[in-house]
């Protein structure tokens, strides 16, 4: 039975691969909001490096699992570029995926805002051990597609503002441009239909107390997953040693998400565990997710030495 599960979950993906799919499996996007917008791209100001590992339905034969390395910074003063590697494995398929930001920053006194679209190529292929698999039919075109590969070229549009260095907020469109690369499409009236993420928040500092609490909003409407929100609410404290937060998502996916991290110095340390409330929930043990981020130490000029007369 759980063999036959994950045959149908391998069919479901590969039936989906003339599409793009959702932006980003990661919920650590408040974290690094250019995994799922273009335009937040260098918008920190610092050149970063990231590290994402995600484990979905742990303890289920076959749950996905989704890493991803990412760089973000800005190139000079007006434009962000962000370059990010994801690996992903659910069952017997492997998709790989790498995407390209770029973002145009502009600073209005205290409003900071940013236009960025991204371009990304992606691979999905089945592990050629689905075809020991017991369920399998031969000469299923959809699985011969899968082990040879599927390639798909996808773009996405976002904007991206910060004002005072509190509030953000932006918002994207994923799948803008969606292609099969090699022409074919197993259903070309399926277009895009005004998906998009929408995000919103403010950072409240108390330098009396020294802590600062950031709530914000995710509103998600992507291919394939009925419209959902997110509720997070994260805080610092301890000149942001401690970090800790919720997060709340609504909607047939809703669950629950603890946020536990620290920070040393450029390097930064986030975890989460999710639990769903949804019946699925009693065959896995929650998901993880983990984030490792380095912030590259910005160069100090040296003032020029002067000359003794």
């Amino acid at each position: 039975m759980k063999k036959f599960i994950l045959f149908v979950i391998s069919l479901s993906f590969i039936s989906l691969t003339t599409y793009a799919q959702e932006k980003s499996a990661f919920t650590h996007y408040h974290i690094n909001p250019a995994l799922i917008n273009p335009a937040a791209s260098g918008a920190s100001g610092n050149q970063q490096l990231f590290l994402h590992a995600r484990n979905q339905w742990t303890g289920f034969p076959g749950a996905p699992k989704t890493y991803a390395l990412s760089y973000d910074g800005p190139i000079g003063r007006t434009f962000g570029l962000g370059a990010t590697i994801y690996s992903e494995n659910i069952s017997y398929m492997n998709r790989f995926r790498a995407a390209i930001n770029y973002a145009f920053r502009y600073e209005l006194d205290k409003l900071k805002i940013g236009f960025g679209f991204s371009t990304e190529f992606s691979q999905m292929k089945l592990d050629n051990a689905v075809l020991t698999d017991r369920n399998y039919i031969a000469g299923d075109v959809n699985i011969e597609d899968g082990i040879n590969g599927i390639n798909n070229f996808d773009a996405s549009l976002g904007f991206y503002g910060m004002y005072n260095d509190q509030t953000f907020f932006g918002i994207a469109f994923p799948n803008i441009i969606m292609a099969r690369l090699d022409g074919n499409s197993a259903n070309g009236d399926d277009e895009p239909e005004g998906y998009y993420l929408f995000n919103l928040g403010h950072r409240f500092k108390s330098h009396e107390y020294g802590f600062t609490l950031e709530p914000s909003i995710l509103l998600r409407r992507s291919r394939g997953v009925p419209f959902q929100a997110d509720i997070n609410l994260k805080g610092y404290f301890l000149e942001d040693k401690l970090i800790g937060g919720l997060s709340y998502r609504t909607g047939s996916r809703s669950d629950l998400g603890i946020l536990v991290g620290s920070k040393f110095t450029n390097f930064a340390f986030h975890y989460t565990f999710d639990v769903s409330f949804q019946k699925f929930q009693q065959y896995s043990n929650g998901a993880h997710e983990i984030t490792l981020s380095f912030t590259i130490p910005k160069r100090v000029e040296k003032a020029p030495a002067l000359e003794n007369n």
